[in-house]
């Protein structure tokens, strides 16, 4: 989270940036120039303004100040707010497969776990570890860029095959995929990744007019509500699968409860 911090608080300090402020500024200007002659009178005199003879072109002026301080004000916040979102975005998403990434990833289990400790919407919660096999094979095969394109369309079909109550994301910048499926007890969590499992096997990718099939790996775990963290939570699951990697031919699902 440091570099999103950091990104932030750069982002907070160029927020009003020179062209934004000049908009600004010159939308103000206009307003002032088109709006303002139509409240001041004709025949306006500084004294007899002065002896308030005027009093409602004063208020006029005051509330028309007011409305633009207002408008000002509602359009920086609405480029902020459409800078930070960007911003964010951009720091939690994984920039090879448009999957969310490992500070999503974070964010959304600490979400996730405290609506499942202190709420009814969740009842279980599960995790599938996906790896691909041997895909230090592939990288030297084809290169990294046709290995990143790999990533990228394995990325699209976990994406494409999650239900509505799951969230799938790419663990830092290696060929590990999470799974997280909430209201999933441990036995439907294998299930569902022995259904990814066998997709993946079934698929041929075409990666630059080559074709390449793949199979990964699959660790499975279920939290424990009154046992789990998250680094326990993703710890076992981690374990699972590094189990289900050890066994020959790989391609295999193991669940750790």
């Amino acid at each position: 989270m440091g570099s999103f911090s950091n990104s932030l608080q750069k982002f907070k300090s160029d927020a009003l940036s020179k062209a934004i402020y000049d908009s600004i500024k010159s939308l103000i200007f206009l307003l002032v120039g088109v709006l303002i002659p139509l409240i001041i009178p004709e025949k306006f005199s500084l004294r007899a303004f002065l002896k308030m003879e005027y009093t409602v072109y004063l208020y006029g002026i005051i509330i028309y100040s007011i409305i633009l301080i207002i408008i000002a004000f509602l359009l920086i916040r609405l480029i902020y707010l459409k800078k930070y979102k960007t911003l964010e975005k951009d720091n939690f998403t994984d920039e090879i497969t448009g999957l969310k990434n490992h500070k999503a990833l974070k964010k959304h289990l600490n979400k996730t776990i405290e609506e499942l400790l202190n709420t009814s919407k969740i009842e279980t919660l599960s995790i599938i570890f996906i790896d691909i096999d041997d895909f230090k094979d592939y990288n030297t095969r084809y290169g990294h860029t046709k290995a990143d394109k790999i990533l990228k369309s394995l990325g699209q079909l976990l994406h494409n095959d999650k239900r509505g109550t799951d969230e799938t994301f790419r663990l830092f910048k290696g060929d590990e995929y999470i799974v997280i499926a909430k209201n999933t007890c441990l036995a439907d969590a294998v299930t569902a990744a022995n259904r990814k499992r066998q997709s993946i096997a079934d698929n041929t990718f075409i990666i630059d007019e080559t074709s390449i099939n793949l199979s990964v790996s699959c660790g499975v775990t279920e939290f424990k509500k009154e046992e789990d963290t998250i680094d326990t939570f993703l710890n076992r699951a981690s374990l699972a699968l590094m189990s289900a990697k050890e066994i020959k031919g790989k391609n295999n699902t193991k669940s750790n409860y």
